[in-house]
């Protein structure tokens, strides 16, 4: 017997795949408006980054890394019929973030935005926490808690492109040093809630009672 597809599944199907265009979109435009300028000797990226130019790749290679391959473990085909593939990727995953963050707290210290370094710690603090309690209920077995704590734990990764997209905005960019903080701290604080009240909506809707079809009238 097929198993029908209820209204809160399709549109829970819809708005996954819409938000993951969304932010695949954004993370393109991130890439081709600013780290594509990485490459010209000129820019301004790459002279601010000129005095650390192997901490920018050690945290950037990972963190790259940890963004593309994030997105394939919340696959639920890839996790189901590829349990091996995912499980590896998820240890590529994990061990990015572990790079990735903590050095991400260094070229903070080494750029000359001291405001921004708490954020930075916090940023990273949040998404070791995340992803290292994510880790330990894989292996204790809790699965549904390692999938939510993993949605946490990519959530202050997305930090990275989220904030780029909002400082692109012509009104926050004219904010200067102003702005980029606000930006930070507001998109950082987004990070460590969103999550949960998202995953706390889904057990809502999945919680709710099935509402039972009334039986056909016979004809008298």
């Amino acid at each position: 017997m097929a198993t029908a597809v209820t209204p809160a599944q399709s549109r829970s199907i819809k708005t996954k795949h819409v938000m993951w265009v969304v932010f695949a979109v954004m993370c393109l435009f991130v890439v081709f408006t600013r780290e594509w300028t990485l490459l010209d000797s000129r820019s301004f990226l790459r002279q601010r980054y000129a005095p650390i130019p192997w901490l920018m790749l050690v945290h950037g290679i990972p963190g790259a890394l940890a963004l593309m391959l994030g997105v394939f473990q919340f696959s639920t085909r890839l996790r189901q019929r590829y349990l091996q593939p995912h499980r590896v990727l998820g240890r590529i995953y994990v061990g990015s973030a572990i790079v990735s963050a903590p050095v991400a707290v260094a070229v903070a210290i080494k750029l000359p935005i001291p405001t921004l370094l708490t954020a930075s710690m916090i940023q990273a603090l949040g998404w070791l926490i995340a992803t290292g309690t994510a880790v330990y209920c894989a292996r204790v077995g809790k699965i549904q808690q390692h999938r939510e704590w993993m949605i946490r734990g990519y959530a202050f990764a997305a930090v990275f492109i989220v904030v780029r997209v909002i400082l692109a905005i012509p009104a926050i960019e004219r904010m200067g040093l102003l702005g980029i903080a606000t930006v930070v701290w507001s998109v950082i604080a987004v990070a460590g809630f969103l999550p949960s009240f998202v995953i706390a909506w889904q057990a809502l809707a999945t919680s709710r009672p099935a509402v039972k079809a009334r039986p056909a009238q016979t004809a008298d």
